[in-house]
């Protein structure tokens, strides 16, 4: 995990990206398999038309029969209102099932058709009259010959272009033989509509939980990168966030200054009023510390009672004006926290400017340094030193 918050943002994108793999790629399947129950079901749907439809028809065969055997709608061997009536029959079963077509037709050859009833209106283009003649296709070649039940399959007609189409046949029981087809077509389109509401739904859907929990990670991210750069006790930077940021400042190429702070005779603190009694003195120094640098300033608990402070843009005169404010206030407050007010406290601070060519290991070598000297001038003080030339 550390490494990967080496590079936050690439491990965030690689998070993503993984995430949308693991959601899309099982949607993908689900939505496919959706599909093909929609288009099970809209066949079943087909069938079931397609057989009631023939069903009722043979109730009248005789009249359906007088109808087929009519070359054109004009003869009249065939009763009108029943032609009527039975087309506007189909049309209201078409309206309320959502079929593109609903038809009945005759085998005139092995190479030709014949419609008989149509559920298209009489005004409608679509609408096919009495005898009109059309290609017969391989499917209804094969729904003459079936003795009982439907047949389904995709059809591709010059005319209509790709339909769903099922064939139910038309017997007349007292001949035994097939008075004719019922054709019910679903258009791609009904299906196609169907899986689109279905495709916009999974994508909000998906989007919307990837970005939850895009959001979640990035939660927990933060807050997993908070407490590995963060100090548990006195909730500065600790000493690994001071590596990295250190490390960064010299890349970045402005001056800054580097102060370092340890806590004079610390031990004896220590040594004589316990250790929960140092801990709570050094969350009052670090937070004096804190209150007493600028907003951009960086602070840190470098370890033990030893702390840094990064100062971006801030020569070595202006560091030891803020490690002496600092010095001051530690001495002037004397940490008025309830169970502290009897310590007497003071620091000893060392300062050093960064220049170029210098490493964040000279750098820090060279405060650490100013800080002992500071410590062996009597303490409570601040030091600056140079890099030698």
């Amino acid at each position: 995990m550390k490494k990967l918050l080496k590079n936050q943002s690439s491990t965030f994108f690689l998070i993503i990206f993984l995430l949308g793999i693991v959601m899309v790629v099982p949607s993908f399947f689900f939505y496919q398999r959706i599909v093909e129950t929609i288009t099970a079901e809209t066949n079943k749907q087909a069938k079931a038309v397609a057989f009631s439809v023939s069903k009722f028809i043979e109730k009248d065969i005789k009249e359906y029969d007088k109808l087929s055997s009519a070359q054109n709608h004009s003869e009249s061997l065939y009763d009108s209102d029943y032609y009527k009536t039975m087309s506007s029959l189909l049309g209201n079963i078409k309206d309320e099932t959502g079929a593109k077509f609903i038809y009945t037709e005759k085998r005139l050859s092995d190479e030709e058709v014949a419609y008989i009833l149509d559920a298209e209106e009489v005004e409608s283009d679509n609408h096919s009259p009495l005898g009109t003649r059309d290609k017969i296709s391989e499917i209804e070649k094969m729904a003459f010959t079936k003795t009982k039940g439907t047949l389904s399959g995709a059809v591709v007609y010059e005319k209509w272009g790709k339909l769903f189409s099922t064939f139910a046949p038309i017997w007349n029981i007292d001949t035994g033989e097939i008075s004719g087809l019922v054709g019910v077509d679903f258009s791609p389109i009904y299906v196609e509509k169907s899986a689109r509401r279905l495709r916009i739904t999974l994508i909000i859907g998906l989007l919307g939980a990837i970005l939850l929990t895009v959001v979640v990670i990035q939660i927990l991210l933060t807050f997993i990168t908070r407490n590995l750069n963060t100090d548990y006790m006195t909730k500065l930077y600790n000493r690994r966030s001071y590596d990295n940021s250190i490390k960064k400042a010299i890349e970045g190429g402005y001056p800054f200054s580097l102060m370092v702070i340890d806590v004079d005779d610390f031990k004896v603190v220590n040594d004589s009023l316990g250790h929960i009694v140092g801990d709570n003195a050094l969350k009052e120094i670090a937070g004096l510390i804190k209150q007493n640098t600028r907003n951009e300033d960086l602070c840190f608990r470098y370890g033990g009672d030893e702390f840094a402070v990064i100062l971006p843009n801030a020569k070595k005169e202006e560091a030891i004006l803020i490690g002496e404010r600092i010095q001051s206030r530690i001495l002037l407050d004397n940490l008025n926290t309830k169970g502290l007010s009897e310590l007497k406290i003071s620091l000893s601070v060392g300062v050093a400017q960064w220049n170029p060519g210098m490493s964040p290991q000279d750098l820090t070598e060279l405060a650490d340094k100013a800080m002992y000297s500071s410590k062996n001038r009597s303490k409570k003080r601040t030091s600056v030193l140079e890099k030698e030339s």
